[in-house]
């Protein structure tokens, strides 16, 4: 357990869970360059009696917010329930960043029942969520109204960027005029591999499909895509895990990223893809359209529509893609950056601890 720093008078003292997530781990590091002091805790799997008692530890040494970013931290609601209201009860404000609106959708997923999250909701001093869109879907699922929500930008991960293109397709053995187009991240049926396949299937040899990606969560779908590029010269499968100094090949090989999603809520590939400088063609469904200037940083075109994702790759190639490659990682450095994130979360935080003194 790593030290707890002596809260001095005046600094904002935050519990955040869980420890071993990159997001949370990122944005302590934001925080604490803003004079924020952040403890790390694990998730409640492990030794719940002896984080409580940390927790009213930390409580009297002066840490005030308790920050969720996740709710599989707690593992069943009923444990939830008796931690969230014991930890209001010594004084805790509770926050909760929803970083996955379809939490709430589906009844039947392990530990992520739309109980669990609806009744997290309404016992949390004050959420975050990323993009003006999901407050949307907030009001759909729950028919409420909104209140004590900051909207926020998923930041962009940081990740090794010390070769280029060619060097990059050397190494996938991918000729340098080849149009290439990349899927990355987890293989799952609702990104839209079906129709991406589909899409290729009519698209000429010119263009190169670079799908990369574990598939062990849907090895289902993993095997279908595997399948169907054994039959064709045009699409290159990498199921697999990507360690981190290894993603800047497979985007640096790439000319353009694309998301065929067919449901989803945000995807953090949208500004990782812009770190790297490459425009991004995606489906309208969650907040994917808010992500992107249309035909300035990408191109975004309806779900499960083939012939418009087609003429989408087509089309982005016969516009200036890297001059939007361009504009995409300025975007990433004005909007996707976790100094604004840690800006916009102190001010929540210092609004939740004025209403306290009141």
């Amino acid at each position: 357990m790593h030290a707890i720093k002596d809260c001095e008078m005046g600094k904002i003292n935050v519990v955040m869970t869980p420890n071993n997530h990159d997001y949370v781990v990122q944005l302590k590091k934001a925080l604490e360059k803003k004079g924020v002091n952040v403890f790390l805790l694990p998730p409640f799997h492990y030794a719940i009696f002896y984080d409580i008692f940390r927790l009213i530890y930390l409580k009297l040494k002066g840490y005030t917010i308790f920050h969720i970013h996740f709710e599989y931290v707690f593992p069943s609601t009923f444990l939830m329930k008796i931690i969230i209201k014991f930890l209001k009860k010594i004084g805790y404000k509770i926050i909760w960043t929803i970083h996955d609106i379809s939490d709430f959708k589906y009844s039947n997923r392990k530990l992520r029942s739309r109980e669990k999250c609806q009744w997290l909701y309404y016992n949390s001093d004050y959420k975050f969520v990323h993009y003006k869109k999901n407050i949307e879907r907030l009001k759909k699922y729950f028919d409420v109204e909104i209140e004590n929500i900051e909207i926020i930008f998923h930041p962009c991960f940081e990740y090794k960027n010390t070769i280029g293109k060619k060097e990059a397709r050397d190494i996938l053995n991918i000729p340098y005029n080849k149009k290439v187009i990349l899927s990355f991240g987890m293989i799952k049926r609702y990104k839209g591999y079906s129709e991406l396949i589909k899409a290729f299937k009519k698209l000429d040899d010119s263009y190169i499909c670079l799908i990369v990606g574990t598939g062990k969560h849907d090895p289902k779908t993993a095997e279908y895509i595997k399948k169907e590029a054994k039959k064709m010269r045009n699409i290159i499968v990498i199921d697999k895990y990507i360690p981190r100094d290894d993603v800047q090949i497979y985007f640096n090989a790439s000319d353009v990223v694309v998301l065929p999603y067919i449901e989803i809520t945000q995807s953090g590939i949208i500004p990782l893809a812009y770190s790297f400088g490459r425009p991004v063609i995606a489906t309208d469904v969650g907040a994917l359209s808010e992500m992107i200037i249309n035909k300035k940083t990408g191109l975004v075109i309806p779900p499960n529509d083939l012939n418009a994702l087609i003429d989408a790759i087509k089309k982005i190639f016969n516009m200036d893609y890297e001059k939007m490659g361009r504009e995409a990682y300025k975007m990433a450095k004005e909007k996707f950056t976790w100094e604004r994130l840690a800006e916009q979360t102190i001010k929540v935080y210092e609004k939740v601890l004025r209403n306290e003194d009141k």
